[in-house]
């Protein structure tokens, strides 16, 4: 448990370094704007989605928190699935009794076939706004300055900021592991959906 609890004090330390977000420079349009969005969230890239967001400095702050977690879950499903197959990956989602641990669904990468859907979308009028409807809600586009930005609260993020910190530092910690002499995929699984559950955020 040292190891995790050191990891992941290391990555609060660096979080605080970096939470104050690049300057958001927003887009031409509001299409540019939003696909500039859909983009950085297919690529995981907090700092290219905050480029074109506005909102409280919470928002933002939880926004770059889960964006970098995502990052981090794609790089660990990577290197997961080149070492022990992507069979072995979708047992995270299955309960494990023999092993008393409950299933636990990584955020994962948004398909290809989605993120191309999500593209074809286009912004309308409304008001002063533009918006797209989402099924989860409908995603506000306003303009600033002559520039147009994506209303973080109206993005659909939801949750807390700690539990996807501490997501992310288990995810960094355990990804060293994988392929490692001696481990096993399921050993590694199990070890790792343990510590998530020793954090008492998950």
């Amino acid at each position: 448990m040292k190891p995790l609890i050191l990891s992941t004090t290391v990555f609060l330390a660096a979080l605080a370094v970096t939470a104050a977000s690049l300057s958001a420079m927003g887009a031409a349009r509001p299409e540019q704007a939003y696909r500039h969005y859909i983009d950085a969230l297919f690529r995981a890239d907090p700092d290219q989605a905050l480029s074109v967001i506005v909102g409280r400095p919470d928002q933002i702050g939880f926004i770059r928190t889960f964006i970098t977690c995502l990052a981090a879950s794609n790089d660990f499903r990577q290197k997961y699935t080149a070492a022990y197959g992507q069979n072995e990956w979708e047992k995270f989602g299955r309960d494990e009794p023999e092993a008393g641990v409950p299933a636990f669904n990584l955020p994962d990468k948004i398909p290809l076939s989605t993120y191309r859907s999500l593209l074809k979308r286009q912004p309308v009028p409304s008001g002063r706004e533009y918006v797209v409807f989402q099924e989860n809600g409908t995603m506000r586009i306003v303009q600033r300055d002559g520039q147009w930005y994506l209303q973080a609260g109206s993005l659909g993020f939801t949750g807390r900021a700690s539990q996807y910190e501490i997501l992310t530092a288990v995810l960094r910690e355990y990804q060293t592991r994988i392929g490692a002499p001696g481990e096993t995929p399921s050993g590694l699984r199990v070890a790792m959906k343990q510590a998530l559950r020793r954090t008492g955020q998950w």
